[in-house]
């Protein structure tokens, strides 16, 4: 367990999905094709690259003015609740700032979920509509085009479970030289509460012991993926305080 390499990864896993430009203060994001994915359209910053962080703030909103998007800033991982210590600054900025807790989950006990039978899961190489219908029926259309273009990059994986035939679930993420990252588990809504999430996050979690890949991790997206991966085995290992901040 790397922690160092898991916030690294959290910085730069847009690259795979997204366009980006670098900057000598961090990375701008962007997909004009995408504008409702916020994870393909924001810029990271870093504290120890920037002298001005009114220039910085003033170059980060004509870049996304200019390509029609709401300017959304990401503090680096690395540097832990530096939002809120320049909140003010932000704030004369033009931008509205917050910290929310980011948590993260490790494998450190034993695989406890017991599938729905009735769950079939696969392993996906290839996109198809089905694929994509499963994230136009969970009401996620913005997710298509990261999805899609994620199974492009050599290292991604995705797993689909199917009821009687029919994909109604997604879970996907990737591999990088740092680390094994799920990107995102999702479920049509007709089809929530049958056991299709919990059957997938137990085939990864197997998948990864007969493939032997270590440092993967999770942060969850609230309160039911994260019983989930806690089934799964999976357990809190660090909360960091991350900072976002909007263009008002």
């Amino acid at each position: 367990m790397n922690l160092m390499d898991c916030y690294i990864e959290e910085d730069l896993f847009p690259k795979i999905f997204a366009n980006f430009e670098e900057r000598d203060y961090g990375i701008l994001f962007y997909n004009t094709e995408n504008k409702d994915s916020f994870d393909s359209n924001h810029a990271v910053i870093y504290r120890e690259r920037i002298q001005n962080l009114q220039v910085v703030l003033s170059d980060i909103a004509d870049f996304y003015k200019a390509k029609g998007s709401r300017p959304i800033i990401y503090q680096s991982m690395l540097d832990d609740n530096w939002f809120d210590e320049i909140k003010d600054e932000l704030a004369a900025g033009g931008y509205k700032s917050w910290i929310e807790n980011q948590e993260f989950m490790f494998l450190k006990e034993k695989n406890a979920i017991v599938p729905n039978p009735q769950i079939e899961i696969r392993k996906i190489e290839k996109w198809t509509e089905e694929i994509e219908n499963v994230l136009i029926e969970a009401e996620e259309p913005w997710e298509i085009k990261v999805a899609k273009k994620t199974l492009e990059y050599p290292g991604a994986w995705m797993f689909a479970a199917l009821l009687k035939g029919k994909p109604v679930g997604l879970l996907y993420g990737h591999i990088s030289e740092r680390a094994c990252r799920v990107d995102y588990l999702i479920v049509s809504k007709k089809y929530r509460r049958l056991g299709a999430g919990r059957a997938l996050f137990c085939r990864y979690v197997e998948w990864c012991k007969e493939m032997r890949i270590e440092n993967c991790y999770i942060w969850p997206d609230g309160e039911t993926p994260k019983r989930i991966y806690e089934e799964g085995g999976y357990r809190l290992v660090e909360i960091c305080r991350a900072g976002r901040a909007v263009m008002e």
